[in-house]
């Protein structure tokens, strides 16, 4: 590649971000019914036809913006997913994702507008899914090998355990409830035993 191509590319992705950026913002503050083509190149301050060089129409944004969110996700909640113990590597990741899920950004006030539209959850993104949080699923099935966690599809352990990370998170992020810190690491234990086997203790 030369130095004239490099730079051309790192434009495109520059703007290509500026347009992911814009179309986040435009969503976060009001609401996804208000997302036009045109507004997001007004917001991104770029042309109305540059936007069709990268999306073919607003559904397509819209996927894309789901796909980069989650691939920003992935990359704050397991960068160091494999240190320590199994609990140690659980308790890190449900509070990395908690933190994330807690802040009043763009990201996670326009994530909330689009994440359940038939658009947005495509067959494409469950595949995205599973590669990006696959060191997750293998904390699971790591620990059902061992005989620590219970026998569960690790979908179903997701739901039981690290849902709750992100459901308190939403409710601190919009003043539902009062909280401390003992009580966010009480929550992140308990979410932790309920997925694992119960020892028989023997007296």
């Amino acid at each position: 590649m030369n130095e004239r191509s490099f730079i051309f590319d790192i434009i495109m992705h520059n703007k290509y971000d500026l347009i992911l950026r814009a179309a986040e913002k435009i969503i976060a503050t009001g609401g996804i019914q208000g997302l036009s083509m045109q507004q997001v190149a007004t917001e991104a301050g770029v042309a109305a036809g540059t936007i069709y060089r990268y999306f073919k129409d607003k559904n397509e944004l819209i996927l894309e913006l789901r796909k980069d969110v989650l691939s920003q996700v992935a990359g704050a909640i397991l960068a160091d997913h494999d240190l320590g113990t199994l609990e140690q590597r659980f308790k890190r990741i449900w509070m990395k994702m908690h933190n994330y899920g807690k802040q009043r950004t763009s990201t996670n006030l326009s994530y909330e507008q689009y994440a359940h539209l038939p658009e947005s959850n495509t067959n494409e993104i469950r595949q995205l899914e599973m590669e990006l949080f696959a060191p997750l699923q293998q904390l699971f099935e790591e620990g059902i090998k061992q005989g620590l966690i219970q026998p569960l599809n690790p979908r179903f352990l997701y739901a039981i355990a690290m849902e709750p990370s992100m459901a308190i998170a939403r409710s601190i992020r919009r003043g539902l409830i009062e909280y401390n810190e003992k009580d966010i690491t009480l929550a992140c234990d308990i979410c932790w035993q309920a997925i694992l086997i119960p020892t028989t203790s023997t007296n």
